[in-house]
């Protein structure tokens, strides 16, 4: 949480974030609280003071919305600066940061925030640092600060979190109840008109429903047959969506504009399961629980991945461990928190270094799954989960988890 913020660069020996970029960019976008300034920003804060947001002239109505003390940029008169550099863009944005930190108290160990291309941010933080006497440029890897605090959700997270994946459950069901009432004939279910349905209609629906309820489509895979057994392809929209054959739905979308995702995922058959993609299901289907079950504060994320390897590897299934590089079976990680990105911290995943525990404030997801494209199965049950202030765990999706539509 942003409580944690001050805690965290205490413990790293830091004296302040700088984050520059803009909305696009989840690291800046919490820090500035949410705030719809697609660029341009730089927020500051120094270990305990509270944010700085500078903004661009254009951008200070939306800044004052932030609750945070804000800094107009325009009042470094940025087109005397770049005249005056002789249109050099590097050495004045290094000025205009140094004018910026001056006047904001900024020195010492600094760690930089945003989205960037890789070159020019090298070129960027490597000509500050050269100039800037007082202040020490630095940078993290795989233990982002922000990503950091990012892992443990307040209170008002979790709330637009819920009504996020409530939302998202409604379009499941929407989905659900408008593929169980259509006419199915030789293997292929139909429209209304008694054309093929295919599955770039069902998209195009659920994309119009995402929308009725404040949400937008952030990439959702609807993939059936040989497609569903690879974890990631989206379906194939020119295809007719077809009776018997395993079907997985994994959407995880977030509001219009920006903000907090939820993840779902469901694997539905249309008419009787084939009897080998209904083992597989169960299967599936006992992992889910036994790993939900499972869950308590202080529990091992890697613990959790090899108790789902346990169950896998006892009914006959390949998994990380014992196949490092398997493409069919279980694949993939058992989960993974869920917030501003659809994948962030903490990772339910057992790798070397991974020391991650559940913790109250936590909001992640729970997906195992089984793939096997040559026999046309892949099946993946998820569902966003939370570990609540008092430390119990909590479903945040409702959405029935029956296979046979």
């Amino acid at each position: 949480m942003k409580a944690d913020i001050d805690r965290l660069l205490a413990e790293r020996g830091l004296d302040a974030i700088v984050a520059m970029g803009g909305s696009h960019d989840p690291n800046v976008s919490y820090l500035m609280n949410g705030a719809a300034i697609h660029d341009g920003v730089i927020v500051v804060q120094r270990r305990g003071i509270a944010p700085v947001l500078c903004h661009g002239p254009m951008e200070r109505g939306e800044a004052a919305t932030t609750g945070l003390r804000t800094r107009n940029l325009g009042e470094y008169d940025l087109r005397r600066i770049l005249e005056e550099e002789q249109g050099d863009r590097l050495r004045a944005r290094v000025r205009m940061l140094r004018q910026v930190f001056a006047d904001e108290g900024v020195r010492g160990r600094v760690v930089f925030y945003g989205q960037m291309d890789q070159g020019a941010a090298y070129a960027l933080l490597r000509a500050l640092d050269a100039a800037s006497s007082d202040v020490d440029v630095v940078g993290d890897y795989d233990r982002n600060l922000i990503r950091d605090a990012r892992r443990t959700k307040s209170g008002d997270e979790v709330r637009q979190i819920r009504r996020v994946s409530a939302a998202c459950g409604r379009v499941v069901q929407r989905v659900r109840d408008y593929l169980s009432v259509r006419r199915r004939e030789d293997g292929i279910v139909h429209t209304e008109d008694g054309r093929p349905l295919l599955i770039g209609n069902v998209r195009r629906m659920l994309r119009a429903w995402l929308l009725e309820e404040g949400l937008e489509d952030t990439g959702t895979i609807f993939a059936q047959g040989a497609d569903a057994g690879l974890p990631h392809s989206r379906g194939d929209d020119s295809r007719p969506v077809r009776t018997s054959q395993a079907i997985i739905f994994d959407i995880f979308p977030r509001p219009v504009g920006g903000g907090y995702h939820t993840d779902i995922t469901r694997t539905w058959c249309i008419g009787p399961a084939p009897a080998e993609l209904r083992a597989t299901y169960d299967v599936v289907l006992e992992a889910y629980r036994k790993a939900t079950s499972a869950l308590k504060v202080g529990g091992r994320c890697a613990d959790y991945q090899r108790l789902v390897c346990d169950l896998f590897e006892q009914a006959g299934h390949p998994t990380p461990r014992t196949h490092s590089t398997t493409h069919v079976g279980y694949v993939h990680s058992l989960g993974h928190g869920v917030g501003l990105e659809v994948h962030e911290e903490p990772r339910i995943s057992d790798f070397p270094g991974n020391d991650d525990a559940l913790q109250p404030g936590m909001v992640f997801s729970i997906e195992p799954g089984l793939y096997y494209p040559n026999k046309q199965i892949g099946v993946r049950l998820e569902d966003t989960w939370r570990i609540d202030s008092s430390g119990r765990p909590e479903n945040l999706t409702a959405s029935s988890l029956e296979l046979e539509i």
